[in-house]
């Protein structure tokens, strides 16, 4: 027993296969472009704690040695923070305090998937990250 195709049905399959390949690509796309935005956050985040590692590295050793309080010199810490931001290719600012510093970094990522969805080829990510110095325990500890 055969069952004939009336001639309103040829090519219904096809016509849903090609709408379904469609979807799935625009799909694929999609997951694609937010991982590429998601990998900017991160590297913005990383960029703001390395410059804020590297600020941090700056402490006022003559008021570490008289009083032993760990006190970050301003200039030269903002300076090494933004050093960082600026070969890294990003913007940002640094807030030293006596014994913290706070980096805000900013940098344009290339997004070339976001083009596609007219948004663009580029996202602007912000992330701040923070530091303060220590000094290890002789044992071995933080």
């Amino acid at each position: 027993m055969t069952h004939r195709l009336s001639r309103r049905d040829r090519g219904a399959v096809s016509a849903w296969t090609a709408a379904m390949s469609v979807l799935a690509v625009a799909l694929a796309l999609t997951v694609v472009a937010l991982a590429q935005v998601q990998a900017a956050r991160s590297r913005a985040a990383n960029l703001a704690a390395e410059a804020a590692r590297a600020g941090v590295q700056h402490i006022d050793l003559t008021v570490y040695r008289n009083t032993g309080d760990l006190v970050l010199q301003p200039g030269p810490a903002g300076a090494a923070a933004q050093a960082h931001l600026t070969a890294a290719g990003a913007t940002g600012t640094a807030t030293v305090t006596a014994n913290r510093i706070t980096v805000t970094a900013t940098s344009r990522q290339p997004v070339p998937l976001l083009a596609i969805f007219g948004i663009g080829g580029e996202v602007t990510v912000t992330a701040t990250a923070a530091a303060q110095p220590f000094t290890a325990d002789p044992i071995g500890g933080p």
